[in-house]
This record gives C-alpha cells, sequence and structure tokens, in this order.
C-alpha cells in the first residue's frame, strides 16, 4: 500500500486506520467449520454448551470474518456507525454490551483458537486486573509490564471499569496505553465494554465515555475502531 504523507496531516486516525492488518485466522478455512470449531472449544473450556441466541451466533460469525478479514464482515448486523466514521477491516474492534452477555468468554474462546491454530499470540487483558498490576509492580520491571501492553495483538477487556491508578500520583494507564498501542500500527486491539448504568443500549453515549481518556485519544478511537452493538440479556441472572 503506498502512503500518502498529506493523508497523515490531514487525519492521523485515518491514517492509522489504513495501514493494512495481516488475519489472525487462515482465510482458507471455512466460517461454518470455523463456528464448528468454536462450538466444540467453547464446551472444552467452559464446561458447557454454547447458548446459541440469534446474536450471540451473529457475534461469533461476525469475529470470525474479522479475524479472517472476509468481506462478510461488512454485512454484519450487529455493527454500528458512529456519527462521521466508517467501517473499515483494518481498524480494530470495540465490543459494547451490557453485563453478562457473553463477550468476554466468546473472545476468550477465538484467543485459544487463533493462538493454537495459527501460532499467533493474541494476548488477554482486563483493565482492573493491569492497573492493579501496574500500581504494585516494581520500577525494574515497568518496562515489560508496559511493553507487554504496548506491543503484539491484545483482548482488552472491560476499558472503562479500571479506576484511576495510583502511583506516584494518579493518571489513567490505559490513555497511555491506547495511544501507544493506535501508534502500532500493525497489531490488532480488539476491546469490551459496558453500557452506561443510566444509559442502557445507548451506543452513542457508551462511546463518548471514551473521551475520558482525553481529546486526542479519543479522536484517535473514532477514527482506528470499528463497533459492535449487543443487546442480549445477561445470561448470569
Amino acid at each position: 500500500m503506498k502512503l500518502n504523507i498529506n493523508d497523515f496531516v490531514n487525519n492521523p486516525a485515518g491514517y492509522i486506520a489504513n495501514i493494512e492488518r495481516k488475519p489472525l485466522l487462515h482465510q482458507s478455512l471455512e466460517p461454518k467449520k470455523l463456528y464448528i470449531m468454536f462450538r466444540l472449544k467453547f464446551l472444552e473450556i467452559e464446561g458447557q454448551e454454547f447458548v446459541c441466541t440469534e446474536e450471540n451466533k451473529a457475534l461469533v460469525y461476525t469475529l470470525i470474518y474479522f479475524f479472517q478479514k472476509k468481506e462478510n464482515f461488512y454485512d454484519s448486523s450487529l455493527l454500528f456507525e458512529y456519527p462521521n466514521t466508517s467501517i473499515d477491516l483494518n481498524k480494530g474492534l470495540v465490543i459494547v454490551g451490557g453485563f453478562g452477555c457473553g463477550k468476554t468468554s466468546i473472545l476468550r474462546i477465538f484467543q485459544q483458537i487463533i493462538n493454537e491454530s495459527n501460532q499467533v499470540n493474541l494476548k488477554f487483558t482486563t483493565t482492573v486486573n493491569a492497573v492493579s498490576k501496574f500500581e504494585l509492580i516494581e520500577d525494574e520491571n515497568m518496562y515489560n509490564f508496559k511493553d507487554g501492553l504496548y506491543k503484539d495483538h491484545l483482548i482488552i477487556d472491560d476499558l472503562l471499569a479500571e479506576k484511576q491508578a495510583s502511583r506516584f500520583g494518579k493518571s489513567e494507564l490505559f490513555e497511555e496505553v491506547l495511544f501507544q498501542r493506535l501508534e502500532n500500527k500493525k497489531m490488532n486491539s480488539i476491546i469490551t465494554m459496558n453500557y452506561d448504568n443510566e444509559h442502557p443500549n445507548n451506543m452513542e453515549y457508551a462511546i463518548n465515555k471514551l473521551s475520558r481518556y482525553g481529546g486526542r485519544v479519543f479522536d484517535r478511537i473514532l477514527g482506528s475502531f470499528n463497533f459492535i452493538e449487543l443487546h442480549g440479556k445477561s445470561f448470569r441472572i
């Protein structure tokens, strides 16, 4: 892909999104076979059958097409187009849903499938655990800790659920993490987050809350991620 410096100057977030990322699942694998593989792996890891609601099945297929970088992704009924943004397979993914709707467990299964079948290191972290580790880690280990969040393909679970980090003052750890990851153009970032408690199923409100991480990061998020909206009820009730 030929890069145009003017594209970056005029629209840095859009420029980042236009960097082509490689698929994390082999494109030769049939989606139907991957869906069967997903259900078998789900049973193996979770110890129970995958609850196949219409929305959950749509999410699994949407993720299959996303990880395979296949055009079928654009046909997903779950895609949400935030004003003045566009949907692009070379962007990352933000999945927004209610508590307990299954988004985290579904992504953990894909993490296993991808790492086992493609020898790709797709990592997983929860924001709450990352902040806790950041507060306690020894200074001599800080570089490796941050490097692990900045690099490689990464699932970031439960964004916005974390508190501000307390380490020689208050700071937003994931403001820095997101900024660094969006500068790392070849790495895939997949994020989960919940709707605001007082504004359930309101996608725009949920996305706007990401402004917590500051204007420069929020602008890059809008230009560098696709958004998935889920409305299913919690399976924990």
